[in-house]
């Protein structure tokens, strides 16, 4: 990997069930530009399958995702990944503990936890 290019990984949540908090603004642009998009199984995945294409998308779960995202990591070229999980991603237990051992095992990732943004499912969204 060139030492001046870090690899991203942008943490989504999904809309909940309830709708009761509006999909924020452009990030399903989030998903279709990025290199990869991991997605917890479940709500996460069918939501990523609606925006990349599925070449792109990897399941993990919470007991894979540190080694399957750190070989991403450390793969070269480096590149922009989102990891899609449903609900609210500070709220997400299996989640922190995957960030933790990311922390661990891929210190030059890049993380950027966006709180308080949705993707919102396809049932719901402005495209379908």
């Amino acid at each position: 990997m060139r030492d001046d290019v870090h690899p991203v990984l942008i943490v989504l949540g999904t809309e909940p069930a309830d709708g009761s908090v509006p999909a924020g603004q452009g990030v399903e642009n989030l998903l279709a530009d990025a290199d990869t998009v991991f997605a917890f199984p479940h709500g996460p995945e069918s939501v990523a399958l609606f925006y990349a294409e599925a070449w792109r998308v990897e399941r993990i779960t919470p007991r894979d995702g540190v080694s399957r995202v750190t070989a991403w990591a450390t793969s070269d070229p480096a590149g922009t990944g989102v990891l899609l999980v449903a609900g609210d991603p500070s709220r997400d237990v299996a989640l922190g503990a995957v960030l933790d051992g990311l922390g661990r095992t891929a210190p030059g990732l890049e993380v950027r936890v966006r709180a308080g943004t949705r993707v919102a499912p396809p049932r719901r969204s402005p495209l379908g």
